[in-house]
């Protein structure tokens, strides 16, 4: 008996662990699809920048990977052993089919744990650090980030085009500044720049040397009578905006589901310490935002047990083998369990609800249905 729970705890463990990690590396490919190939390709971010901002964001992705791939691989296993008899021929040697999920269910305890901790301690920071590490690619080397022959423009209300980069210098510099409604306002051209990036301000400072501004008037009838003033410089500097590229300055407010389990019970804490300041309806919903939160994660987590209930449930009763079927099952439940969980959590504006309770009600109806399936298969 012992041969037998042993091969299909080793099996589970292979197959969900390949099952998450396709699904970890699908977010994370993602990622770089949306945020990163192009840096690349054009030299802005290395290999080895790239490899960094992963590895931040991992337990992030880790976090939605797990509840899915340890249904989709436990589907998979179940429907199979299902499919080939293996269930019944364990049955027929006198193991319970309570036996043989035993070690399923043990390595869903172990998941939902691991889970929990990764979604309370490190996953609500990985996004931030995702982004701030964005800020420490452009600190070492701001010079990267304005690619030669090509029309930069990213940056807000200003087009730049550089004919080279020599000896840290950009040359044959152009820059056109345009308003909100796409009216241009300044052309400067230049011999020579330099670019350096201002933390505190979030900006990128172009300092240009040896050229001109070309000022045009606002308010003219068209472009044909436009008047334009031209002055020569020597060197001037011009502040370029780093929130589109880079996004906005850490050190603001930091959002709830950004917050580690600590940070989030300190919120709580300075709350109750500023009675005198705020309403308590204020203080209400200061606090049923944060328990949303808290909640949210740990409901996230312990949808990993649900989920392998079901997925015992729907292995014994599709009695398929076939794992797009099974991938399919799976995707369906997690996108409904994950939407529906979306839903509730925006009940938490709402003070007059319970918002952190709540959140459990998808849980609560899945862990009902599957000990319902689960009592089903039980009696066959």
């Amino acid at each position: 008996m012992k041969i037998y729970v042993r091969c299909v705890f080793f099996e589970t463990v292979i197959v969900c662990a390949i099952v998450v990690a396709g699904f970890v590396g699908i977010l994370l490919a993602a990622n770089v699809m949306r945020d990163i190939l192009e840096w690349v390709a054009i030299g802005r971010l290395t290999l080895w920048d790239v490899a960094k901002m992963l590895w931040i964001l991992m337990p992030s992705s880790i976090s939605y990977s797990l509840p899915l791939g340890m249904l989709t691989g436990i589907l998979i296993v179940i429907g199979r052993m299902s499919s080939q008899n293996e269930i019944v021929a364990m049955k027929s040697a006198g193991i319970g089919l309570c036996q043989i999920t035993r070690p399923i269910f043990l390595l869903s305890a172990v998941c939902t744990l691991f889970s929990g901790y990764i979604n309370l301690c490190y996953a609500p920071n990985s996004v931030s650090k995702y982004r701030d590490s964005f800020r420490n690619a452009v600190r070492k080397n701001p010079m990267r980030f304005i690619t030669p022959k090509i029309f930069n423009d990213y940056f807000r209300e200003y087009t730049i085009y550089v004919d080279s980069l020599s000896n840290g210098r950009f040359n044959d510099m152009k820059i056109w500044q345009f308003d909100s409604a796409n009216s241009q306002n300044m052309y400067i051209s230049a011999k020579s720049g330099e670019i350096d990036f201002d933390e505190q301000a979030n900006v990128f400072l172009l300092k240009l040397n040896d050229g001109s501004v070309e000022k045009f008037t606002a308010g003219a009838a068209s472009s044909d009578a436009r008047t334009s003033q031209t002055i020569a410089f020597q060197n001037i500097f011009v502040n370029l905006s780093a929130d589109d590229l880079v996004g906005a300055a850490s050190g603001g407010v930091k959002k709830l589901r950004h917050m580690t389990l600590t940070e989030l019970l300190e919120a709580k804490r300075e709350l109750n310490s500023r009675k005198n300041a705020l309403s308590p309806v204020d203080i209400r919903h200061g606090k049923n935002l944060i328990n949303l939160q808290i909640s949210s994660n740990v409901a996230n987590a312990a949808g990993i047990l649900i989920m392998t209930l079901l997925a015992i449930s729907l292995g014994m009763k599709t009695n398929r083998s076939d794992a797009a079927l099974n991938t399919s099952i799976a995707l369906i439940l997690c996108f409904g369990y994950y939407f529906t969980m979306a839903i509730f959590s925006l009940v938490g504006e709402n003070i007059s609800l319970r918002p952190d309770i709540l959140i459990w009600v998808p849980n609560i109806v899945l862990l009902v249905l599957g000990f319902s399936l689960f009592h089903r298969v039980l009696q066959h």
